[in-house]
């Protein structure tokens, strides 16, 4: 195979590569949203346990990357798709560690700690971050650089939910603190997947416009 189509051939392969490692990230964050609404320890131990995966993921994006980067030197559009690509492997590996980290937060409520109105709001949370990554995928396979300013405007209504969940404790809700600063840390975690989401809109118009 002539270089230039083996390396077509081996960029191709690392953009599929890349969806496959979305795609599993999403399936992720499905089951780490149902984990928190749930306090399902069974799942939190599965989600920690999968987390390896998405660490090997960024791995070989990386290093396909690079080894592509050094020895076909590529330019224009070629160039900035193996940067975009290894940008947002790296956004999907830090989701993962959050999907992680909220299984750890899981794995320390009782059942019995959570009133409704704390599941519900977090839920809410869940879904609209797992709507932002959705759509930060799909704008990378679409190339629709017009599709960060949407991405942006989603995650405003995720910060919105937060502060207002954040200011539910301020009003002297009877959790116990334990309780209460671990269900404020899996709101924030699941905030900062859907700033991670807007993150990949940015590059998504770097790639399509080089700025």
């Amino acid at each position: 195979m002539e270089p230039r189509r083996d390396f077509h051939h081996r960029l191709d392969e690392l953009y599929v590569e890349l969806l496959r490692m979305g795609g599993g990230l999403l399936a992720t964050m499905e089951k780490t949203r149902l984990c928190f609404l749930e306090l399902d320890h069974v799942a939190a131990d599965e989600i920690i346990a999968g987390d390896h995966l998405f660490d090997d993921y960024r791995n070989r994006l990386e290093e396909e990357g690079l080894e592509l980067l050094a020895l076909q030197a590529p330019v224009a559009v070629d160039l900035r798709m193996i940067v975009v690509i290894m940008r947002i492997a790296q956004k999907f590996e830090r989701m993962a560690d959050l999907c992680e980290d909220i299984a750890v937060a899981v794995k320390n409520i009782r059942a019995v700690s959570l009133h409704s109105w704390i599941k519900e709001a977090i839920d809410e949370m869940a879904r609209r971050s797992l709507r932002l990554v959705e759509r930060a995928l799909e704008g990378f396979k679409e190339r629709d650089a017009g599709m960060a300013r949407e991405l942006e405007a989603m995650d405003d209504s995720v910060d919105r939910l937060y502060r207002g969940f954040f200011r539910e404790f301020d009003r002297g809700r009877d959790e116990e603190l334990d309780v209460a600063v671990r269900v404020i840390m899996v709101a924030r975690f699941f905030e900062r997947i859907a700033d991670h989401a807007v993150d990949i809109g940015d590059n998504v118009r770097f790639l399509v416009s080089g700025r």
